[in-house]
Formats: structure tokens, C-alpha cells, sequence
């Protein structure tokens, strides 16, 4: 009875949360809470706790780092540059967009930030070029997912959190990080070059564009100060690769935390005088916050229950290890469709995978790709979070009447890409 309380919480949170437009982490603390009344051996003092301290602080201290590059339009000058370099050469522009998004969203803004701040760019350039609108809301999304599992990104450290969350250990948690950028660059990429010639890219026109203006002094200590940090979390972990077995670079590698640093990163930032504290913060996804942190907590909850044991091995039972893979994929497209990847579905997918793992003998890696790779085909959906942002960035209303439609194409054939990926064993 217990566990089909918590289920219908979790469906309650993300169907409620859908309809009547209120943040599904807020109704999740709420049910959290409810439910915390009704368990014996979870007191007040334990749900607090509950609340995922370390996701909140990666999201937090990364978005808010960037938000100075952002908001003082240091990024959006690159941006303009990048399109530029292209403008004699149209087959490569969307090459050249791709590329752009995935820079961005891989060296650490990750893809809320580029849904959000690159959308109308390239859409403004498909305007422009005579590019489709569906081809420029694959390069958002897509772009925007290849990479953002970087272990510097705010994807892939998120998506390290949730993995230690759970209970793995850190090398663990960083190994499992890995395979999901891998498998990631593969089907993005994938989807993308597909889109390209299915969308006829390689006819897109001429782009007529004046040259953008040399970066100004803000924005050159801007880009100077990303480097800096960007240089502090990487060259640690590349020294310790390079130069095995010199403890001192092992020693530094274990001490650099991205997110830490993000924050020593704001500090000089506000030293610098290169942006406004109070404006870098409206950049920090607040809502997004919420959303994550609040469903942690129920599911927490749920695994303290014994509910995501009760799922597993109920899935275990009655699906085979030769179907598990696809079941698991369908599933998350369709929580996907109406929620966020990150925010909710890979924090209530995730947990049941080492038990079905075990149980089908199919590997958890597999199960954790084909989960994230098939919810964020279905992400594409006007509904969701990134088909949405993809959608707001047109500003022709026939053609966003158009796009809107032309995104429920894309889910099906993107997760029938993934299955055939995870049938010829490509991911995991």
C-alpha cells in the first residue's frame, strides 16, 4: 500500500505540476512531507536532510559564475562571431551553430543555458538563412545535450550527483558521467547530421551580416577569468592522466571541485567589477533548482521506504532481459514529454537500474543511456522543457505554429535512433 502511495506521489507531482503550472519540485516537498508523516523512522529532522545539499550548490555556484558572462553579453559577442566566421560558407552554418552550442553547453553553462540564451540566436539565423526552424531546434537540443555531460558542465555535474546520491562511490559516479557523454556525442550527433540532410541544411543561403564589434575591456577580463577557471578544473585531471603516479597531482585532482571553484570564480568575478551580482543572479535557474532539489527529496524518500526496490524487482518479474532496455527507454520518453530530463526523470529512473540490472543480467550502463537518450528525444516536445525554449526562440507566429507541430516528430524517430543504437550495442 505504502509503495503505491509514493508511486501515485510521484505521478501526482509531475501530473499536477503539468496541468495547472506549478513547479513540480514545490508539489514534491509537499508530498515528501505528507509522506513522511505516514513512514515511521522518517522524522522532520530526517526529511530535512533529505534535501539534496550538494545537487543544490552544483546547479547554484555553476549558473551563477556564468551568469557575469551572460549577463555583460560576453557570450553573446562569441556567439555573433562564430556565425560570422561562416557567413561566405551557408552549407557549413549549421555545422558551425552546432558546434557553437555544443562549446558552450560542454565548457560549463551546460543546456538550460543554451536552451535558453542561444535559442533565438539560431533561430534568428535560420530567419535569415532560409534554414528550417525544425533543423535549428535540433541544433539547440541536440547541441545542447552532446556535451552536456562534461564533468565541468552543469549537466554532467549534476548527473554525478544524482549517480552519488544513490550511493556509488566518486570514481564510480565519474565512470558512469563518462559513458553518458559518450553516449550522448554518439546519438546527438547522430539525430543531427540525420536532420542536416533530411532538412536539406546544406542549401541554406548566404547569411548577410555586419562584422560584430572587437570584445570590449569587460568582456575580454570576462573571457580571460572563464579561462582561468575553466584551466583550474581541467589541467589537474589532465596532469594526473598524463603523469601517472606523481601523487601530488592525484593529491590536487581530489582537492579541485568544480563547483567550489565555480564560486571562487563569482568571487573574482565581483573583484574584477565584470558584472553586477544582482543581475548574475536573475541568471541562476531558480525554478530549475526547486524542481531538482524537491524531487530529490521524494525520491529519497521512496528509497527509504524500500518503494525503488519494490519497482525493480516488480520490473525484474515481468520484463525479460531481451525487452528491459526498450521498456525502460519508452518509460522515460513518456515521463519526458510532459517533465524535465534532469530534473525528473533520470532522479526517478535512475534509482530502480541497479536492481533490474541485476536481476536481467543487462548491463546498468546500457539502461542508464537508453534512459537519458530516449527522454531527451521526447524533451523535444513543445511540452517539455527544451522543445518549449526551442519553440519561444522563433519569432515568425506561422513559423512557430509550423515548428510547434513539427516537434512531435521528433521523439518517435529519435528514440526508434536509440533503440537501433542499443541494438547494436553502440551504447553502454
Amino acid at each position: 500500500m505504502l509503495t503505491v502511495l509514493i508511486l501515485l506521489a510521484i505521478v501526482a507531482s509531475i501530473g499536477i505540476g503539468y496541468w495547472l503550472n506549478v513547479n513540480t519540485g514545490l508539489l514534491a516537498i509537499v508530498f515528501a512531507y505528507l509522506l513522511s508523516v505516514c513512514i515511521p523512522g522518517i522524522s522532520l529532522n530526517d526529511l530535512v536532510s533529505l534535501w539534496p545539499t550538494k545537487l543544490f550548490l552544483i546547479i547554484f555556484g555553476v549558473t551563477f559564475f556564468f551568469g557575469f558572462a551572460i549577463a555583460n553579453g560576453t557570450l553573446e559577442q562569441i556567439a555573433n562571431r562564430v556565425v560570422y566566421a561562416t557567413r561566405n560558407r551557408p552549407a557549413m552554418i549549421p555545422f558551425a551553430l552546432y558546434g557553437l552550442v555544443m562549446l558552450i553547453s560542454g565548457v560549463g553553462p551546460g543546456h538550460y543555458a543554451v536552451f535558453v540564451f542561444l535559442s533565438p540566436l539560431v533561430m534568428a539565423v535560420a530567419s535569415k538563412t532560409g534554414m528550417s526552424r525544425l533543423l535549428g531546434a535540433v541544433i539547440v537540443v541536440c547541441g545542447g545535450m552532446a556535451t552536456t555531460f562534461n564533468s565541468i558542465s552543469l549537466g554532467g555535474r549534476v548527473t554525478q550527483g544524482i549517480f552519488e546520491q544513490m550511493g556509488f562511490n566518486t570514481p564510480t559516479a565519474e565512470l558512469f558521467t563518462h559513458q553518458l557523454l559518450l553516449d550522448s556525442l554518439i546519438v546527438q550527433t547522430v539525430i543531427f547530421v540525420a536532420s542536416y540532410l533530411l532538412l536539406q541544411g546544406y542549401k541554406t543561403r548566404c547569411l548577410v551580416v555586419d562584422a560584430p564589434p572587437l570584445l570590449d575591456a569587460v568582456q575580454r577580463k570576462t573571457v580571460i577569468l572563464v579561462l582561468v577557471i575553466l584551466g583550474l578544473v581541467v589541467i589537474p585531471s589532465l596532469l594526473a592522466v598524463i603523469i601517472p603516479g606523481q601523487g601530488i597531482f592525484t593529491t590536487i585532482r581530489s582537492a579541485v571541485d568544480p563547483t567550489f571553484i565555480s564560486i571562487l570564480g563569482v568571487v573574482l568575478a565581483l573583484i574584477c567589477k565584470i558584472g553586477d551580482e544582482r543581475i548574475a543572479l536573475t541568471k541562476v535557474p531558480w525554478s530549475i533548482i526547486i524542481l531538482l532539489c524537491g524531487m530529490g527529496m521524494l525520491i529519497s524518500v521512496a528509497t527509504k521506504a524500500g518503494t525503488i526496490d519494490v519497482l525493480s524487482q516488480w520490473l525484474g518479474l515481468h520484463v525479460g532481459s531481451n525487452s528491459v532496455v526498450y521498456a525502460t527507454g519508452i518509460c522515460a520518453g513518456i515521463m519526458s514529454f510532459f517533465s524535465s530530463t534532469l530534473g525528473v526523470v533520470m532522479p526517478t529512473l535512475y534509482p530502480i537500474v541497479p536492481g533490474l540490472a541485476a536481476q536481467t543480467g543487462v548491463g546498468p550502463t546500457v539502461l542508464f543511456s537508453v534512459i537519458t537518450s530516449c527522454a531527451i528525444m521526447t524533451g523535444f516536445s513543445p511540452f517539455s522543457s527544451a522543445g518549449a525554449m526551442a519553440l519561444a526562440g522563433v519569432q515568425e507566429d506561422a513559423e512557430r505554429s509550423r515548428l510547434f507541430y513539427q516537434l512531435f516528430m521528433v521523439p518517435l524517430l529519435g528514440i526508434i535512433v536509440v533503440f537501433a543504437l542499443a541494438f547494436l550495442r553502440v551504447l553502454g
